[in-house]
């Protein structure tokens, strides 16, 4: 029998405790909010420990795991599962308020319809516990089993509804396609209803493509990969068809950002095949798109906030990870394009407004 997730009965009241607002205010310039960090809920590696054999996933001595076709995933950082050592980085970083999202590794998009259905679940439900033992602190995206559209628009409303979640995360591609061709409509569609923020992170990066040495799957698969999924999402008409979706890109949208005037000129020059589904320009759907600002240097980040528009970019640190930002607010700081008003939107203003957070709630209709 599987060992019961603490506190059972958070989830009948998880909307109501994570609404809890921060009044936190550590600096001139606002709330600071972390939008891109990683949590490995212990509650959930112990349902792991529990299940894991009967789910056909394999757990190494190290927390590694193994999924169905052969994918492997960890070991996880010790990190990722220390809340203590969080809130001591946050305090480090200045940092008031981070959505936490799951170690991507761990999606298991390769799990059956209802097996991964069941593991999303739980972990949805360790991770909304753990934002809510800091709910003035942490709040928290879901993960779905979008290999099976139908339950993933199942799960995303339970965790939003039920355990106060914000959205989830999602990987770049699903049943090895693009997301705009992995017939998600469900899913989006639920998504849209819900307002939900639809987390796009990279994993397992262009298949295929020799990414072998150098640490390119890193350094270059993963935001190629963003870009890829980011555009086929504006081309496909997805973003114009659900508008009531909060789209947050990782590491600054990929390469999408820096190249949009090319699809630009696609849409102008093949209006064919580029304007086929869409009818606008693509430049005027990623400016209703959100990215974080993990991108590794302040002229990037300027010319992503030109891109964009500085109240759509959102600070971001990618912990725990050794990619991540040692300093996310000082690089927004460093950026000297920026001016002060739009420091203060992305260090955390945009953010508390989309999560509603401190004297962004919402007010009851």
């Amino acid at each position: 029998m599987s060992r019961p997730l603490v506190a059972q009965t958070y989830h009948k009241t998880g909307r109501k405790r994570l609404r809890k607002r921060s009044r936190r205010r550590a600096t001139l310039e606002g709330m600071i909010v972390d939008v891109h960090a990683h949590c490995l809920p212990p509650v959930f590696k112990e349902w792991l420990r529990d299940n894991a054999s009967r789910m056909g996933i394999g757990m190494g001595a190290d927390g590694g795991l193994r999924l169905p076709g052969g994918v492997a995933a960890g070991p996880p950082p010790p990190e990722l599962s220390d809340a203590a050592a969080r809130l001591r980085a946050m305090d480090r970083m200045g940092v008031d308020h981070q959505l936490m999202s799951g170690w991507i590794d761990l999606t298991a998009y390769q799990l059956g319809p209802r097996e991964g259905a069941e593991y999303s679940r739980a972990h949805n439900r360790a991770l909304a516990e753990e934002a809510a033992r800091r709910p003035d602190r942490l709040s928290a995206l879901a993960t779905v089993p979008l290999q099976a559209p139908d339950l993933a628009a199942a799960v995303l409303r339970e965790a939003m509804e039920e355990e106060g979640m914000r959205g989830a995360q999602i990987a770049t591609s699903a049943a090895g396609k693009r997301l705009d061709k992995a017939g998600l409509d469900g899913f989006w569609s639920a998504a849209d209803r819900l307002g939900a923020v639809i987390f796009i992170h990279p994993l397992h990066p262009l298949a295929g493509v020799d990414l072998g040495g150098y640490f390119l799957e890193n350094a270059v698969g993963r935001p190629a990969a963003t870009a890829l999924a980011a555009a086929g999402l504006v081309m496909s008409g997805t973003v114009e068809r659900y508008p009531g979706i909060r789209f947050l890109l990782a590491h600054g949208g990929g390469f999408l950002p820096y190249q949009i005037g090319r699809l630009d000129r696609a849409y102008a020059a093949r209006p064919d095949l580029a304007a086929a589904r869409i009818p606008r320009p693509p430049s005027w759907y990623l400016r209703s798109m959100y990215a974080d600002t993990v991108v590794h240097g302040p002229a990037a980040l300027s010319l992503l906030a030109e891109a964009l528009g500085p109240g759509r970019v959102l600070l971001g640190s990618d912990y725990p990870f050794a990619m991540g930002e040692d300093d996310p607010a000082g690089a927004v700081r460093a950026a000297a394009r920026l001016t002060d008003a739009d420091r203060k939107a992305i260090l955390g203003e945009s953010a508390a407004r989309l999560l509603e957070l401190g004297d962004h709630r919402r007010q009851p209709a």
